[in-house]
């Protein structure tokens, strides 16, 4: 656990950015740009206490804390982001979807910021009367060197309701809404046979951006925790490699077709103009399959090492960041990310980090 009772969300996530970022080789100049950035993006709950229990839990971490915290590397380039659920002042989840949806409207004054296709399906994903433990309206923000800051907010598809066919005929609306109808055709197809086999629609995402290279992202929670339904949702995605993500996955998983813990995920990843899924990104649980964090930063390191990445400043990151030593804890490496999008190509990989500040898990 994170001792951070007595601060506020802000001074907390501030202080963890700002480490990982100075790792990451980040100049001054930028991380206090960024921290700034992250701060405005926080208010006005961000200024609360975090105190000792989570006054509305968040679906974002297992102990309900509101925020995580990711990196990654893509064509060997770092990148930092955090997801965040944004907390109302009415302390219940219709709070937190005004609030989300108020941050939404706010984050158009940013340069880059374009909220055409947001609006196009937000009355999707909001409900009068939004569930307890369940996303509302998520944000996140991303920035690498030489780039400005991009910003993705993300959506419950279960909304409405939890039947998988209507949480189906949501996303099928969503995506016709959004021009992708035809893509999302490629996936929707095979949907009876993996909602048969226990995957769900978890979450959707949309970058906030008008461009070319924007995606809608949806996400998949693998029930049956094998390899084997994995690959066949990735491989709806036209450059997910086979091969190499099973050796991913044997790696972590001690060699088994089947991941111990909380279920694995897949993210597809959708573009205007393609005629399937571009990218497939797999999230592959450490916890209950690394013994320490020093051994789930071991395995990641070695991971980075085979795509021809230096690690050393990550395992500096996560020395820095852990509360104690690696060797005596685990969980603040969460999933481990890998994405391939060529054969001859190095992957993408991610790390993804959940700071545990509340002494109990939130019930499901």
């Amino acid at each position: 656990m994170f001792p951070a009772h007595d601060i506020s969300f802000t001074q907390f996530l501030t202080s963890q950015y700002r480490t990982a970022a100075e790792h990451l080789g980040f100049s001054a100049s930028d991380v206090e740009t960024l921290i700034t950035e992250l701060s405005v993006a926080l208010r006005p709950w961000g200024d609360h206490p975090i105190g000792p229990c989570p006054k509305v839990p968040s679906f974002v971490s297992a102990d309900g804390f509101p925020a995580e915290m990711s990196l990654s590397w893509r064509e060997r380039r770092p990148e930092l982001r955090v997801l965040f659920e944004s907390l109302g002042d009415e302390p219940t989840p219709a709070g937190c979807q005004r609030a989300g949806r108020s941050l939404t409207e706010q984050l158009a004054e940013r340069p880059g910021v374009d909220l055409h296709r947001y609006h196009l399906v937000e009355d999707l994903f909001v409900s009068e009367d939004p569930r307890l433990n369940r996303p509302t309206i998520w944000h996140s923000l991303a920035w690498r060197p030489g780039e400005s800051t991009r910003y993705k907010t993300y959506f419950n598809p279960q909304a409405g309701s939890t039947d998988p066919a209507d949480v189906l005929d949501r996303t099928t609306e969503a995506m016709g809404r959004l021009g992708l109808a035809s893509s999302w055709s490629s996936v929707r197809m095979w949907m009876p046979e993996m909602m048969d086999r226990g995957n769900e629609i978890e979450f959707a995402a949309l970058d906030l951006a008008d461009s070319p290279n924007a995606r809608v992202k949806v996400y998949f929670r693998i029930n049956a925790r094998s390899l084997e339904d994995l690959d066949a949702v990735a491989s709806l995605a036209s450059g997910h490699d086979s091969e190499r993500a099973a050796r991913v996955w044997r790696s972590l998983y001690h060699g088994q077709d089947k991941a111990e813990g909380e279920e694995p995920m897949v993210c597809l990843a959708f573009r205007e103009g393609s005629a399937q899924p571009d990218e497939a990104n797999l999230y592959l649980r450490l916890p209950g399959n690394a013994e320490s964090d020093e051994d789930a930063a071991a395995r990641t390191a070695d991971l980075m090492r085979a795509e021809g990445l230096d690690p050393t400043a990550y395992l500096d990151m996560i020395e820095a960041l852990a509360p104690r030593p690696p060797s005596a804890m685990t969980g603040l490496q969460d999933l481990l990310a890998y994405r391939t999008k060529a054969p001859d190509s190095p992957a993408d990989i991610g790390v993804y980090l959940r700071f545990s500040v509340y002494d109990q898990p939130v019930e499901p």
